[in-house]
């Protein structure tokens, strides 16, 4: 049961962060493009939208990129698409890995927003996310990708214990369409994201590499990456591989930053549960 004392945020190992004198605030009519993979689990994937939807500030897009679900989420995908009048809604899929590289192409080729943000579907958002993201990308103009902090994360991303209940149900039914609540307590974990709010208001840490679960890059970084050739080996699962996209936005001379008043829960492994993206010594890069 979640728990109704919320212990002292841990101190995160890591070196000491630089702080904004004002974060700064989304500017109006900046279109955010969120492009989501979906490899099946889709009672995370019904967690992580209505946290989209509530969390953030128009005007976005939503990009879907689905990979052989067959689990309902193309169905649940297709209900998004034609039931939200408000929002651009666009869903890739292919039916097998042999169609991933194009339909990775496609998914970004429908990417129209000033930033892009790459966001696994085990994650859920919070209150003021994307705000919060642009406002630090803002800073300067050298800033090229910027994250949030997660309970499952590499340093120093990582807030290593958090107060909320969180884990898979242990006997879930197949006629449960409840949107898995049972597999977390949101509003706990809202509170516990306000909490390290207001803990680390305007702190934010420049890093070498950013986390794959949720990533945003300004449009002008992935067009100099394309323009250069950067990406033309990531026509494939590969582009959520951050340990590259990260390495080549350092080249291109920009920096990366953590926001380290921004909390975004991330369960985990499971949106490349069948294969994730892998760097060349074998090891999962995404997320």
């Amino acid at each position: 049961m979640a728990t109704d004392f919320a212990p002292p945020i841990p101190s995160i190992p890591t070196k000491p962060p630089l702080i904004l004198p004002e974060k700064g605030i989304a500017v109006a009519g900046q279109l955010v493009t969120i492009l989501i993979p979906c490899c099946g689990m889709l009672e995370y994937t019904k967690l992580c939208v209505p946290s989209i939807l509530k969390h953030t500030r128009m005007p976005y897009e939503l990009i879907f990129l689905d990979v052989g679900s067959l689990d309902g989420t193309a169905e649940y995908l297709a209900g998004l698409a034609t039931g939200l009048a408000n929002v651009r809604i666009e869903v890739v899929r292919t039916a097998s890995d042999l169609g991933i590289p194009q339909a990775c192409r496609e998914a970004l080729d429908k990417c129209r927003g000033d930033f892009l943000v790459l966001l696994n579907n085990d994650t859920i958002v919070t209150r003021g996310w994307i705000a919060q993201l642009i406002g630090l990308m803002s800073q300067s103009a050298t800033t090229g990708m910027v994250g949030p902090m997660s309970n499952y994360a590499a340093e120093p991303q990582a807030v290593e214990t958090v107060p909320y209940r969180s884990g898979p149900r242990k006997s879930p039914r197949a006629e449960d369409t409840s949107g898995s609540r049972a597999l977390i307590d949101v509003d706990a974990l809202q509170s516990f994201a306000d909490q390290l709010r207001e803990q680390n208001k305007g702190k934010f840490i420049q890093v070498d590499r950013l986390g794959g679960f949720c990533l945003m890059l300004k449009r002008e970084v992935y067009k100099r990456l394309n323009q250069q050739g950067g990406l033309n080996n990531l026509t494939d699962l590969g582009i959520f591989d951050t340990d590259i996209l990260s390495a080549k936005a350092r080249q291109l001379g920009y920096t990366l930053a953590v926001c380290r008043d921004l909390f975004i829960h991330h369960f985990g492994t499971r949106t490349f549960a069948h294969g994730a993206p892998t760097a060349a010594n074998g090891q999962v890069t995404a997320g």
